[in-house]
């Protein structure tokens, strides 16, 4: 059949205006919901990921205390027990000499800046001889620029040792003289980087002129701890001269001993070595782990009950006391025989507040910092505290100063360290 011409046109498909309408506000509403849910996740993600930096900044900070801390005391705790726990060390750059505390572990030294407040500031040092284990006995003839006459052991110096001059009685009001020098020429073949000096020669050089050093693989080196007029001491008097018949004698502290000094500044853990750099100058600390804002330290002491500080009576080699007393006398160095510390990491996210808040309520209380910390970290050493351990209580507030505090994650982490070149003596 035909089509029938009168049946009217059909009409074009289509959407009509309300039905696009409908349309574009289902779509906005899903991208709301698939926006709002993204943005959930990412927050979450964020908070998961700040976490864990700051878990691996205190990981890091941690190891980096208990690697140097485990090195504490070596080759050093024969020094101390011949009287030296100061050593004047001089800087041929600047022409000054400062009084280096030489210990092999110290928390808050006199004379170093404090860190942020409420934070501790601790000192670790350690040497890198491989052949001493202590003094040997030194003499020089007129003065303390003349060579280091070594009748025995000499074979074991090298050139670039930083070593130790002791004179007891030499130093101010009749104390012990200890002062740092740099061996730039030695008898023996090995470590003389093939330049000894004469055969059957007994003496050390400690010049001023370049050298090579054995700690720098023989290259060429300036001389950055003698000096050509005789070492002064931080007040501005001569050194003494070693003399033998009066017990002097000569420790190596090998080609790189350290003296680490670590503090919080600015919320980073920094570092500064009291071998190389003026320490009392707060420019000459680097940034080793950023986002560290709490440091403590207790010492453990081996007192055998409770002698009197100083006391010259060995221990029997277990802890008995912790204390935060200052280790005034040697035999107050030489008695601690571990360190526990704290470091605390903090996010670097600044968290928001809860829903229907406007103040931050991510960590509430600043003296526990990390919701898992129940109770002060110190609380399991109060049972053999001497004095008060107050001054290690966490306080990310550092005393009010940090307002938002309370706005960031943070991460406790905390060991016993023995220091075990303490435990072994010699």
């Amino acid at each position: 059949m035909s089509p029938n011409p009168r049946r009217a046109p059909s009409r074009p498909a289509g959407f009509t205006l309300v039905e696009i309408m409908i349309g574009l506000l289902i779509g906005v509403i899903g991208i709301v919901v698939i926006m709002q849910t993204f943005a959930v996740s990412e927050g979450y993600k964020r908070t998961a990921t700040s976490g864990t930096d700051a878990q691996v900044n205190g990981g890091i900070a941690l190891y980096l205390l208990q690697r140097d801390l485990r090195n504490a005391g070596y080759g050093i705790t024969p020094l101390v027990m011949a009287g030296c726990t100061s050593v004047v060390v001089w800087n041929s750059a600047s022409g000054t000499s400062t009084a280096v505390r030489w210990v092999p572990v110290d928390v808050n030294p006199a004379g170093i800046p404090a860190g942020d407040p409420n934070t501790d500031v601790i000192l670790v040092a350690h040497g890198t001889s491989d052949s001493f284990v202590t003094g040997v006995a030194a003499n020089q003839v007129a003065n303390s620029t003349d060579q280091f006459d070594i009748t025995v052991n000499r074979d074991g110096f090298r050139n670039g040792d930083l070593v130790v001059g002791v004179q007891p009685g030499g130093g101010a009001g009749g104390s012990t003289s200890c002062v740092l020098n740099e061996l730039t020429a030695v008898p023996s073949a090995n470590g003389s980087c093939s330049a000894p000096l004469p055969p059957g020669s007994s003496y050390l050089l400690h010049g001023t002129s370049v050298y090579k050093n054995n700690s720098a693989a023989c290259a060429n080196t300036t001389p950055t701890h003698n000096a050509a007029g005789g070492i002064v001491d931080p007040g501005g008097v001569p050194v003494p001269r070693l003399n033998q018949a009066n017990g002097a004698q000569l420790f190596d502290m090998g080609g790189a001993p350290e003296v680490k000094i670590y503090a919080i500044r600015n919320g980073n853990l920094t570092m500064c070595n009291a071998v190389t750099a003026d320490c009392t100058n707060v420019a000459n600390y680097d940034v080793v782990v950023n986002d560290i804002v709490s440091m403590h330290a207790i010492f453990g002491g081996d007192y055998v009950g409770s002698p009197p500080a100083g006391s010259t009576a060995l221990g029997d080699g277990v802890v008995d006391q912790w204390s935060r007393n200052p280790l005034a006398a040697a035999n107050d160095v030489l008695r601690t025989l571990a360190v526990a510390i704290e470091i605390t990491a903090r996010s670097n996210l600044r968290e928001k507040p809860s829903p229907g808040s406007t103040t931050c309520d991510t960590t509430p209380d600043p003296t526990r910092p990390d919701r898992a910390q129940t109770t002060d970290w110190y609380q399991p050493f109060a049972a053999l505290a001497v004095g008060s351990l107050a001054g290690a209580q966490i306080d990310v507030s550092h005393g009010g100063v940090v307002t938002d505090f309370n706005c960031y994650r943070y991460k406790l982490f905390q060991t016993v360290v023995p220091l075990r070149n303490l435990v072994w003596r010699p």
